[in-house]
């Protein structure tokens, strides 16, 4: 079977050669950084190396058009404040890739929301590929690669305009405005949709979300269902018009408060399955059976750990792969706390999971 076949196969709970096997959100650079001086051979593409399989994203813009021109707002030997092209304001530490300080969003009231409402318009024909063309859709419909569409949510959208604290304040204080930001978001996806959705059929469409912590979501089933629900109904209902019937989630966190919402809204996979946030797919699956496609879900710390803790993980996940629809991958990035020698163990005995599901 090609790596389309397999994967569509699995997904279905159809018989497959052997399980996909994929890095889903792959790598922290400090990670592969650390591994090329523990042993990992310099320039080669971490993917093709430890044997994945093969998948590609449509690369559409949902980017604010025109972008922000970056502007540096002070600058020293260790760190530097700017503004980004999305709008954001933040602070970068030099000495290191992690996560920057959010100092401030772009949206702060109606009137700024009005104004970036002029940035995404989904009919500029800047928002496609340059290579956009009967070829290129040629490509798409007989590539042996998963062919995948990535979307922004509507909690993930909002946030990047307007900050999380903000966000959540706006959820009370300002009804109206999250509503319609999340009203327009829903009408620019399907706007997008419709232009790509008429000349590819991807093999899934992922949508990004991050709205959950280590306890929960970041905010109430009741708010998710009031705000979000009608918005992914709308997006989901016209993407298995189009015959695409696995529509993922990414959201980091315990999402488990609000599976049963993201079901009702078309969504029928999620990942990464955090194990610090307390989830398990193995329970998943319990609860919610086959309507409930997961991906992810093996603790980042068991790698960090060693051989023991490796093959206690994948002992627990076991009977998912024995099941199918259950992509096995680390529950995040891995991170570069994880040993060369521990993630080649891991890989080792993972292939001799997939290899005899």
């Amino acid at each position: 079977m090609n790596y389309r076949e397999r994967f569509q196969a699995w997904m279905h709970y159809k018989d497959v050669d052997r399980a996909p096997f994929y890095e889903w959100l792959g790598y922290w650079s400090e990670t592969v950084n650390r591994w090329r001086a523990e042993g990992l051979s310099p320039g080669v593409d971490i993917f093709e190396y430890f044997g994945f399989d093969k998948r590609e994203g449509i690369p559409i813009d949902l980017g604010p058009i025109p972008r922000f021109v970056r502007r540096t707002i002070e600058e020293n030997e260790r760190y530097e404040i700017f503004i980004d092209w999305s709008g954001i304001k933040m602070k970068r530490l030099k000495c290191s890739t992690s996560m920057p300080q959010f100092i401030e969003f772009p949206v702060k009231n109606r009137y700024d929301w009005e104004l970036m409402k002029e940035r995404f318009d989904p009919n500029d024909i800047r928002r496609l590929p340059l290579t956009w063309s009967d070829e290129l859709f040629d490509y798409y419909a007989k590539t042996e690669n998963v062919v995948y569409l990535s979307l922004t949510g509507f909690f993930g959208y909002a946030r990047n305009l307007m900050g999380l604290e903000r966000l959540l304040i706006a959820f009370f204080k300002e009804p109206d405005l999250v509503a319609d930001i999340m009203d327009f978001w829903s009408k620019f996806l399907l706007r997008i949709l419709e232009i790509v959705l008429s000349k590819v059929k991807p093999d899934y469409v992922t949508i990004w979300e991050d709205m959950c912590y280590k306890s929960g979501p970041l905010i109430s089933p009741r708010l998710f269902e009031e705000f979000m629900l009608p918005n992914y109904k709308k997006i989901t209902n016209f993407i298995r018009g189009k015959g695409i019937d696995i529509i993922m989630v990414d959201t980091d966190g315990n999402h488990v408060p609000i599976i049963e919402l993201f079901l009702e809204g078309g969504v029928n996979c999620l990942y990464p399955l955090e194990v610090a946030a307390n989830v398990d797919a193995v329970k998943l699956r319990e609860n919610f059976g086959r309507r409930l496609l997961l991906i992810g879900n093996i603790d980042k710390r068991a790698l960090i750990a060693g051989s023991k803790a490796i093959d206690k993980e994948l002992g627990r996940i076991k009977p998912l792969l024995e099941e199918g629809g259950y992509i096995i991958s680390i529950d995040h990035c891995v991170p570069a706390d994880v040993p060369f020698k521990h993630y080649m163990y891991y890989i080792r005995r993972a292939r001799e999971l997939i290899e005899n599901v």
